[in-house]
């Protein structure tokens, strides 16, 4: 089980935040997230191999709201551009689904073949 502090510290040292003004709304965020991932994955409570996608997944939000992008689809000010999913889980299918393959013996973790 990943700690949200883990989680939100991550991500305001990607996003170069040095203070605590945002930590209540990226807090909010980051059990959205785990929630979702969660739900998707059928755990109680999300698995360290699946941080990186909570981590992700917050971060994305955070530049919306710092832009004041939130439910638009895309962004852009002064040459930089930034596309939002309708699904915010969409991007990570394939790591969510390779950990369920991996969890329930059907994926190729650690397997040797030979003939």
């Amino acid at each position: 089980m990943i700690q949200t502090d883990y989680i939100l510290n991550a991500v305001k040292t990607d996003k170069g935040i040095t203070d605590d003004s945002m930590d209540k709304a990226l807090t909010n965020y980051i059990q959205q997230a785990s929630d979702m991932v969660c739900l998707y994955v059928g755990e109680d409570s999300l698995p360290k191999q699946l941080a990186v996608i909570v981590i992700r997944m917050t971060e994305a939000h955070y530049v919306q709201t710092v832009n004041d992008a939130d439910g638009t689809k895309s962004y852009s000010e002064e040459g930089a551009s930034w596309s939002f999913q309708d699904n915010e889980l969409d991007p990570y299918i394939t790591l969510l689904e390779k950990y369920l393959a991996n969890r329930d013996g059907s994926g190729f973790k650690g397997g040797a073949w030979s003939w």
